[in-house]
């Protein structure tokens, strides 16, 4: 599958809380699974605001973690001592091509995959 952009959960939060000083570029938007499950599990969100992000993640790719991202995962795991949900998100934009974008500076350390990150409000 051909994505040309896999946002973090990061970006996410920073675009639906409409912090980014910066749009997302166009072009074929992912996210990895792992997001979904970050996003939506925050205590507190209402069902007003699970709605409104279901809604505004349907118009982008949702990534499943296979078997190649599996490995992946454990490749980034061993080789830059990442939390579980980073390795997959990265692994999934290494097996997708994608640009990873995000504004996490640990992420931005990782040579398979290319990194963009997108300047906060203050």
């Amino acid at each position: 599958m051909k994505i040309d952009y896999l946002v973090d959960t990061n970006i996410l939060i920073s675009l639906f809380n409409n912090q980014l000083r910066q749009a997302i570029p166009n072009g074929i938007i992912g996210y990895s699974v792992i997001t979904t499950i970050e996003i939506l599990s925050f205590k507190g969100l209402s069902s007003q605001e699970e709605s409104l992000i279901r809604s505004r993640l349907q118009h982008s790719i949702q990534v499943f973690i296979n078997e190649t991202i599996a490995e992946k995962t454990i490749q980034l795991r061993r080789q830059y001592r990442l939390k579980m949900p980073d390795a997959i998100i990265a692994a999934s934009a290494w097996d997708c091509e994608a640009v990873l974008i995000t504004n996490d500076k640990q992420l931005s350390k990782i040579s398979q995959i290319q990194v963009l990150s997108l300047p906060i409000k203050s």
